[in-house]
Formats: structure tokens, sequence, C-alpha cells
């Protein structure tokens, strides 16, 4: 008897010249949506899930995370990890259980295209490729970090402006911008808490437009414990390129300027909205937490260099910034090569070195001056993260997901390694040198951890949280270790049934903050309810009154 599809007809094609030409639910078969990479388009819970080892029953609170994850096929076959919707991951903490959910974060694009069942928003941050029947819509996906602020998750991503969403349901509130405080047409992935103030220091870049039209303009915010707008000054980049993350001491704001370039005329042309500079330098913008103005701004610069994720900041006795992040040797966004040059592949970004590198910033410098690290630690990693009760302090302890290339890595069973080959995770100090590392064997990589730390003051004391990924099986774990004794392995073991996409940042929150925010936030509470924005954004409505006034004139 012949086998039923052997009677399937042929389908039409899926794509067609890079464009989505069938109107199938099928994914591109391309590297990016293949294997752990494919689409995980979950929502849901589970209950109580199952536990190797013992949680510590001192940990009482949830860990969330974001990942980026397209919920229909792309419009273009090439598009990348980064542009996939937001989802959110919510793992419950408590008398050593762990209890999961799981939502998109219902933005206004995931809307328009749920309700289409297609994607109408083209390539990365262009929108001069997206269909005309978003025109006007806020393009953000949300899917890069989740922070826990004033009752309520704020889902970033640094093209637009953040989403709030409920920490205990996940279920999205809206557009957020803070009481009509923060209308920039862009927000950072990356805002910054002082633990001594309750300050939140943030920023957007491209911030003057759209927030598409490759703008120099900088904004930066501080708003106070209380929800209050207190700074808000603009300022100018040398050029249009990535300020992904941030730094701040007790009176400085740190912006690394990497040399991944905007070009209107290129995404007005169809093209990348970043191209990689390799001849243009690194750059670090210092301005003042308090009181600043446009002219304050000092630019400082290095040798080409690729910005990664920054550890720590806090000024030393000499009144300097000692500023702590990754730097990559060479482009890590292979997918953003530079101009009239062709992709690049992961196999080749795999092979760059990415340092932690310790800056020693004279915020009184001269702009425009040159600056070298004044140290470099010398190990090879991403996703930098510390005890954040030190943020803006002299701190001691980092952790970092490690490319170890002295392991061994099971290619024949996994493939290439799906978002870079973070095979190992490790504890380092500044003051010893010291570098505890932990691997989990040849078929597994690492996502970003969280620090949760245990109720004393002392740095470092506590747990390290993180998602494993198993490529062989497409399933995650989620390990907890004594924060300061990785290599003795995890104390517990938390098991998924199956696989999430790879996550990008994520936050522990503690369950006590979570209540005291929720009767403050209850209907009759003393704050009420989280508010969503009530207003369009400016540049919407410029938007819009331009087209009453097209239409007007048509009449």
């Amino acid at each position: 008897m012949a086998h039923l599809f052997a009677f399937t007809p042929i389908e039409e094609p899926n794509y067609v010249n890079g464009l989505k030409s069938s109107k199938k639910t099928k994914f591109p078969s391309t590297g990016m949506f293949q294997g752990f990479n494919l689409p995980s388009r979950l929502e849901g819970n589970i209950f109580d899930l199952e536990v190797t080892g013992t949680i510590p029953e001192d940990i009482n609170g949830t860990f969330y995370r974001v990942q980026t994850d397209h919920r229909l096929p792309p419009m273009y076959e090439d598009d990348i990890q980064f542009s996939g919707d937001g989802a959110v991951s919510a793992f419950r903490f408590e008398n050593g259980h762990c209890d999961f959910t799981h939502r998109y974060v219902q933005t206004d694009r995931l809307k328009a295209e749920t309700k289409a069942r297609k994607a109408l928003f083209g390539k990365y941050r262009n929108l001069y490729t997206d269909s005309e029947m978003v025109k006007g819509v806020i393009r953000t996906v949300s899917n890069t970090n989740v922070l826990f602020w004033r009752g309520m998750l704020l889902a970033m991503k640094e093209d637009g402006p953040p989403f709030a969403m409920d920490p205990a349901t996940l279920e999205t509130i809206g557009r957020y911008d803070f009481d009509g405080q923060v209308v920039s047409p862009t927000f950072t992935a990356h805002p910054k808490i002082d633990p001594a103030t309750g300050e939140m220091v943030c920023f957007g870049y491209q911030a003057g437009g759209d927030g598409h039209d490759a703008s120099c303009d900088i904004v930066v915010y501080t708003i106070d414990k209380n929800g209050v707008k207190i700074e808000e000054t603009w300022y100018k980049a040398p050029f249009c390129g990535m300020i992904h993350d941030c730094g701040i001491s007790e009176n400085y704001l740190v912006l690394p300027l990497t040399p991944l370039k905007v070009s209107l005329e290129r995404m007005k042309k169809g093209g990348n909205h970043f191209a990689w500079d390799p001849n243009e330098d690194q750059w670090y913008g210092i301005v003042p937490r308090r009181g600043g103005k446009p002219e304050d701004i000092v630019w400082l610069r290095s040798e080409n260099g690729f910005h990664g994720h920054v550890a720590g900041c806090y000024e030393n006795e000499d009144g300097h910034i000692v500023f702590d992040l990754t730097v990559a040797d060479d482009n890590v966004f292979f997918f953003f090569p530079p101009d009239n040059a062709p992709r690049e592949s992961l196999q080749k970004r795999n092979k760059l070195t990415s340092d932690t590198c310790r800056w020693i910033f004279d915020p009184k410098a001269k702009t425009n001056s040159h600056v070298k690290p004044a140290r470099l630690f010398g190990i090879s990693g991403e996703f930098s993260r510390i005890d954040d009760r030190f943020c803006t302090k002299k701190y001691n302890h980092f952790w970092q997901l490690q490319i170890d290339p002295t392991k061994k890595y099971d290619f024949e069973k996994c493939g290439s390694p799906a978002g870079g080959l973070f095979n190992a995770i490790g504890h380092f100090t500044w003051d010893e040198g010291t570098k505890d590392m932990y691997w989990a064997g040849p078929t597994t990589t690492f996502q970003e951890p969280v620090f949760v730390p245990r109720n004393t003051d002392v740095e470092g004391d506590g747990y390290l949280m993180c998602l494993l990924n198993h490529l062989d099986v497409l399933r995650n774990d989620i390990l907890i270790f004594d924060a300061l004794h990785l290599a003795k392995g995890p104390l517990a073991v938390v098991h998924l049934p199956f696989k999430l996409r790879l996550g990008l940042h994520g936050n522990f929150v503690d369950q006590r903050d979570i209540e005291a925010w929720q009767e403050l936030r209850k209907e009759n509470g003393e704050l009420g309810p989280v508010k969503p924005a009530l207003k369009p954004l400016p540049w919407q409505e410029r938007l819009l009154n331009g087209a009453n006034e097209t239409n007007g004139a048509t009449h």
C-alpha cells in the first residue's frame, strides 16, 4: 500500500526572491528558524515543575526572562532572531517548588499581525519595508529585557517604548509612558536602577524623530522612586549607531556607542538598518546624572571594537569612572555586515574574542580624546551580571557566560550552536583575579544568568540561576548554583518538558517586593492600577495630522 505522503501534492514555494509568497504558516528553512532557533510559539502554565536536587527554600520570588519568538512566519526569508515577538517567562519559586507561566507581550505590532494572520512588518527596524497597512503602528516587539518597576513589569526593546505587564499573570497592560512623562520614540532595554536612591536612569538613542530616521539625538531621563521624571536632557552623538547598554556611577552615566551605523538612504533602498564599520572607533559618551546640559557630553574613543554588556560602573577615589564591559574584536552581529559586503557566518562569529575590559575614564577629559583599557581580564564571554545591590558602587564579583574552546562540543548531535557557543558559565573576581567555571557537557549551552541575593549585605552571597539549553534533544533546564561556588555544580535542576527559544535578558524579583506593590496597585490602593499610555506618541500625532491635512486638501 502506498504511503499517504506519496499522494501529497507539491507545495507552492514558501518564499520567492526572499519574500513570503505562500499563505501557509510555514517558517523559513534558514538557520535562524531551525533546530533550537525554531520559534516556541506557546503560551501557558505548568504547575510544579519536576526538580532534581533541592531548591533552596529561601528562594522566594520570580525569575522573569524574555525571548524573541516569532508568532508568525516573517515577511522576509532572511529575517533575524531580533525581529521575533517578545514572549516573557515567569518562574515562580516558593518553598522549594517552581511554577511556570509564559505569555506573549501584546504589542501593537503583535495585535496587528495576529488580526491579519500574517507578517505585516518587514526587515529589522526598517519601516520602509513594511506593509502600508501598518503605517503609523509602533514597530517594537519588546523582546530584549523585562524589568520590575513600581508594581509592573516593563518589557523593552531599544527601538520603541516599553510595554507594561502584570507581574502575577503576565497579562499586557499596554504601552507605558510613565504617566505621560516619557514620549521619545525609543527607550533603552537596559535602564539602570540606583539602589541607593531608587532612581531609574534611562535613555533613548535615534530619539529625534520617529525612531527610524537615523537621527543622532540621544535623550537621557531620570525617574525618581516615586515615578516622577526629574531629569531630561538631549545630546548629540558623533554618528547614528547602536547604544545598547549603559553604566551608572553615583554621578555619571556612560553610553557605549558601537560602530554599527544607521543609514536612512540604505533603509529607503530596502537595506539593513545597521551596517558594521570596521574603520570606525568605539566611542563612550559621558554625561552627568544631574543638571546635565546638551554641551556637557564628553565623547572618548578607542580603536574599533564591538561592545557587549556592562558588568559594573563606579567612581574611584580620584573621581574617575571605572567602567567594565565586554568588547569583541570584530563584528558580533554577522547579519549586519559592512556596506556592500556579504553576510558573514555564525562560525566566524564564534571564533571572535570578547574579553572583559576595565576602562578608567576621566569625566573632565577633553572630548574626542583617545583611551585604552586599563585592564583586560583575560576571558572570552558575554552577558555579564553582578550583585545588583552594588550598582554604582565598587564591586568585586561578576558572573558571565563563557566561550571555552578547550571543551568538546558535539557538532554531530547538535549542529551549529544557536545563539553562540556559550558552553560554560563563570564566576570571576577583580580583586583576587579568580576564575570559577562550570561546564555542563558537549551538547549544552547557557543563557544569561541572574543573581539572587540571600538575606545578607555580603556581596555575592546568594544564588545564580540560568537556563541551560540541551541542543541535542531540544529542551531546557534551569540550573541553580551557589553563586560563589559554580564549579561544584548546581544545587538544583528544574526541568522543563520542552524547549524555550533563546532568551536575551531577565531579572529576579523578591516576592516581598511583588506583594508590597500589589497592595499599592489595587483598585482602591494608595496608587491604584498601572495606567497605560493614553495619547499617541508625538511622531504618530504628526503623521496623523499630516494625513488629515492631506485628506482635507483633496476634498
